[in-house]
């Protein structure tokens, strides 16, 4: 199933970013830096509403879109993860 996948990928970047997998055992692209503000703004959505939806703090959305902080390797990845699904994201958390 496509979801379970998606979850196991997700909990994949997690133990990545907490450096619980050998480097040698994966082989994955984060970017630099990403354009929180836009894929909120691609989706309609106020930041209160995109990070309630995501499970993510006005705060740090808030501080992302204003370049105040940058987005850790992880919530960069999670962030490219909404980006191309956000539906599917959306639909696994209300599980």
């Amino acid at each position: 199933m496509k979801t379970n996948r998606i979850v196991e990928s997700m909990k994949e970047a997690v133990a990545i970013s907490k450096g619980e997998m050998p480097e040698n055992s994966y082989r994955i692209h984060i970017p630099e830096k990403i354009n929180v503000k836009s894929i909120r703004e691609r989706m309609g959505l106020s930041q209160a509403a995109f990070a309630n939806r995501f499970g993510l703090s006005v705060f740090a959305v808030r501080n992302w879109e204003q370049g105040k902080r940058q987005p850790d390797p992880a919530a960069r990845a999670y962030l490219k993860v909404i980006e191309k699904a956000p539906q599917l994201v959306a639909d696994v958390l209300s599980m």
